[in-house]
């Protein structure tokens, strides 16, 4: 019985790890070499988005080839080595999962975890910035590469017009990339708030809520607060990696992408990852001559996706040439250059920086061959129309530094330095040019960035804008649909779940502000499993509001008078910290918000 339970058990390892060694394979076609941080990501958002077929697909494809793999397996050791099977079964699965763990580099992974880093405490610093309100338009290209422009390896100038408008324009060598930047969302992230995503507590949440690191400081946000419309378009699905709650969160009033724009473009010749270029473009164009109209200034961020890897898609208006990436390199680059030409030609330009940058290397095409000749291989980055008119210092840089670098070619008043990143229009030299094991650093631990975002959070939005006209006694309660999102039962079952994992803090953001007092009321549970006795203490700020103890899973209605005081930038931010005594090793403290309610205090 022992010997038949070992067996089975065996086998249940064995074919996980075929199933691991099967997923390891997939990834890295679609995707190329990633980071774990990367897949944990991909696997916990939600499947919205032509990306969901990619990763059904994929689920489906590991199933299948994982199981026939593990039984061939299974079958040739039973065959031909019975005996040893009990050696040969532990072996086996510790050989198949060898691969995995080396081109998702865990070991890297687990022994960045088991160290503790200081490079963000010693050179993250979030400057005061002052705008002089002139607009922005940033083009992110996917996977594009200034390597294209190598003759001798691809046969031509894969990018002759993005060729052209660098050369015209302030160009940037020495752009590499970091592991912590290669994929879109932190590289995004990077350029825009100069740190990297990456794995922390508050990493798995990101699609959960509408929270996107909530402590974290990015410079979109302070452009919003000076007036600034920003906007952030993409390709393809903006709900994919958290994309819109990264950008909701930070500075961005409108975040579209597939799903919104199909709608209205109705593309058909798109690709899995989303609108060809042409079709996007255009929504672009659209866009800009909007913003451009209502009198304010403008960022506006675009992420295209024709290029993305592993084939890339070619717009049917374009000539397949070479039957592999390199078309569709050739037909973007063509694309991009006629949005940048249609910029120069509108009223706007003259008031506007454009910024046009690769947002990672390309990885895992059918060109790999090619790419391996490259002597060096740097991303694409051009600025055109700048505020600051001088001469970039020649540096050896990573997207950290793109923050930065726009802000003074935007002219911005500030000290050169945004958060890991430094300008490049300055004399001081970049981390990676200072810090030789720079990629192993940002993945330890670190209390500073912990603090970015480790904390779980819930929005309320759609609040009522002029609460003055409810009378006393009345109570407005949020819609059914909007509970089952935010406020009720949908979402604390995940509050409750995702909180025990991971903080003893949970925040709730009330949207918009009021000019009067009123009341603001909860009905909440929190559980006590073995917790004896629980103390919930609640914040705006650094303010105490009030707190609460009690030995029963029900608490009384609670009520908390708000002020408009307690506003910041237009936002009210309850934090309710929750600490338990226990005799138990483990505890789990959760809380749930069966409902919220506002009433308006007697006049």
């Amino acid at each position: 019985m022992i010997k038949k339970t070992l067996f089975y058990l065996l086998c249940f390892f064995f074919f996980l790890s075929a199933y691991i060694f099967v997923a390891a394979i997939w990834s890295q076609y679609y995707f190329g070499v990633v980071e774990w941080e990367q897949v944990i990501l991909n696997l916990t958002q939600p499947l919205e988005g032509v990306a969901a077929q990619l990763l059904v697909s994929g689920f489906v494809i590991v199933f299948f080839i994982g199981s026939v793999f593990g039984f061939f397996l299974l079958f040739a050791i039973k065959q031909f080595c019975p005996k040893g099977i009990f050696f040969l079964l532990p072996v086996g699965t510790i050989l198949l999962l060898s691969y995995p763990c080396t081109i998702w580099h865990l070991v890297d992974f687990i022994r960045a975890q088991a160290t503790t880093s200081l490079v963000y405490e010693e050179n993250y610093t979030v400057p005061t910035i002052q705008s002089n309100k002139r607009n922005l338009i940033l083009i992110m290209l996917e996977s594009y590469e200034k390597s294209f422009q190598n003759k001798t390896v691809f046969g031509e100038n894969l990018s002759p017009k993005l060729t052209r408008i660098q050369n015209e324009n302030t160009a940037f060598d020495g752009f590499y990339q970091l592991k912590q930047t290669e994929w879109t969302i932190t590289s995004l992230m990077s350029a825009l708030c100069g740190v990297p995503l990456k794995l922390n507590n508050h990493f798995i949440n990101i699609s959960s809520f509408k929270e996107f690191m909530p402590n974290l400081v990015c410079w979109p946000e302070q452009l919003a607060q000076q007036g600034y419309q920003n906007v952030l378009m993409k390709a393809a699905a903006i709900q994919f990696t958290g994309t819109n709650h990264f950008a909701l969160r930070h500075g961005f009033q409108k975040a579209v992408g597939y799903k919104e724009l199909q709608e209205k473009y109705n593309d058909n010749n798109g690709s899995e990852w989303g609108l060809n270029d042409q079709a996007f473009y255009q929504a672009v164009r659209d866009e800009l001559t909007r913003l451009s109209q209502t009198n304010q200034p403008f960022f506006l961020t675009t992420i295209q996706a024709d290029t993305h890897q592993p084939r890339g898609h070619l717009n049917p208006t374009c000539h397949e040439k070479y039957h592999d990436y390199r078309d569709a390199v050739i037909c973007s680059d063509s694309a991009a250059a006629e949005l940048i030409d249609w910029i120069k030609q509108q009223p706007f330009y003259q008031d506007t920086t454009v910024v046009v940058m690769g947002d990672h290397k390309v990885s895992s095409t059918n060109i790999d061959s090619l790419l391996k000749k490259l002597p060096r291989r740097e991303i694409y980055f051009t600025i055109i129309n700048p505020q600051n008119e001088q001469k970039p210092i020649e540096h050896q840089f990573t997207n950290l530094d793109v923050a930065p670098t726009i802000l003074d070619a935007l002219g911005v008043e500030f000290d050169g330095t945004y958060g890991l990143g430094r300008s490049l229009y300055r004399p001081e030299k970049t981390l990676y040019e200072k810090i030789t094991d720079l990629e192993f650093l940002l993945s330890c631990r670190s209390e500073k960035y912990a603090s970015f975002g480790n904390e779980l959070s819930v929005d309320i939005f759609d609040a009522p804008e002029n609460l003055t006209a409810v009378h006393l006694g009345e109570t407005l309660q949020f819609s059914t649909d909007l509970f089952e999102k935010i406020a009720a039962k949908g979402l604390s079952e995940i509050v409750l779940s995702q909180y025990w994992s991971n903080s003893n803090t949970v925040q709730v953001r009330l949207k918009p502000g009021f000019s009067e007092p009123f009341l603001l009321r909860f009905s909440l549970r929190a559980p006590l499993f073995g917790v004896s006795e629980k103390e919930i203490t609640v914040y705006a700020d650094n303010t105490k509001l009030a707190d609460w103890v009690f030995n029963a899973e029900q608490t009384p209605e609670t009520v908390l008078k708000i002020t408009p005081e307690l506003f910041q930038n237009g936002y009210l931010t309850l934090t309710f910290k929750i600490q338990g005594k226990t005799r138990y090793k483990k505890a789990y403290l959760g809380i749930l918000f069966e409902s919220v309610s506002l009433e308006a205090l007697p006049l």
